[in-house]
């Protein structure tokens, strides 16, 4: 026993100084609405239950007084009950460069392979270059660029480049316990074939809350998406405007262990049916974080 207690000290130690850290997530899910066949998207959606198994592990290292390296491993499985065509394992990995101080340049890279019942779906490469600046105590600036290319397994038309530019302001009231923060950004997608190629104008406003020992979070995500291609069946061009709101919150148990709950409400107009619908969202999990 005092060896395995020597040894686990000596590991903890060690982990600290290499910054090494882990941790694995399980939670319980719910939609409202989720077609039964992804195939049959004529079919009348209902309600889902499943569940999410995820862990990582990251290292994080200094290399100089400013300059940080930061890598980090997820991997993610979703399995949902009554239906079929939605389980999907995820594996992804980054790798950052950033710079701590007044102004702060970040290079990113990032890729991810999604399966889904078992079969390839997506892979992603992402580029995000990102600049930021402490205005003042109370306000901060990021600017953040992404350059992503998307192939999918199975919907070769659906490849694409993807270019976006975003800017962030957080207000500051106090430090990071408690803040507001405005975000407004644009994207192209410039699919394969024109029909799935869009513009869209994005924008996200959130709120985060110290209370106690726990925080709460408050979210409102937009996006407008206009698509370069008429549709025969539509006799114009598709048009999204998608309304995604949001309550979390995350209180920590014990060392190491922490619980959030989540629930959401998704507002999606669209002049193709099968993408105008509302839903309900929810998520549950128990965290643990070495």
């Amino acid at each position: 026993m005092l060896r395995a207690a020597t040894l686990w000290a000596a590991l903890s130690a060690f982990s600290v100084q290499a910054g090494i850290s882990a941790g694995v997530q399980l939670s319980a899910q719910y939609d409202s609405s989720v077609l039964p066949d992804p195939e049959l998207t004529d079919a009348t959606t209902q309600a889902a239950w499943g569940q999410k198994f995820s862990g990582y592990i990251g290292a994080d290292t200094m290399l100089s007084e400013r300059w940080r390296v930061q890598g980090r491993f997820d991997h993610s499985r979703s399995q949902w009950q009554d239906i079929t065509g939605y389980d999907s394992d995820i594996q992804s990995g980054f790798i950052r460069l950033s710079r701590r101080g007044v102004w702060s340049p970040e290079l990113a890279l990032l890729a991810a392979d999604a399966h889904v019942d078992g079969r390839d779906f997506l892979q992603l490469r992402r580029v995000s270059p990102a600049f930021g600046y402490l205005i003042s105590p109370r306000w901060y600036l990021r600017l953040q660029g992404d350059i992503s290319d998307k192939q999918f397994n199975d919907y070769p038309d659906r490849d694409s480049q993807q270019v976006r530019v975003r800017s962030t302001l957080y207000w500051l009231m106090d430090k990071t316990d408690r803040y507001l923060s405005l975000q407004g950004g644009i994207k192209r997608e410039n699919a394969k074939a024109d029909l799935y190629s869009y513009d869209a104008f994005l924008s996200r406003l959130r709120w985060k809350q110290a209370v106690g020992s726990w925080f709460w979070f408050l979210t409102l995500k937009t996006e407008y998406r206009e698509y370069q291609q008429e549709r025969v069946s539509l006799g114009e061009a598709r048009q999204d405007m998608r309304w995604r709101l949001s309550s979390s919150v995350e209180w920590p148990l014990s060392v190491g262990f922490r619980l959030t709950v989540e629930a959401g409400h998704d507002i999606y107009h669209s002049n193709l049916d099968v993408a105008d619908y509302s839903q309900n969202r929810f998520e549950t999990g128990l965290h643990w974080d070495y």
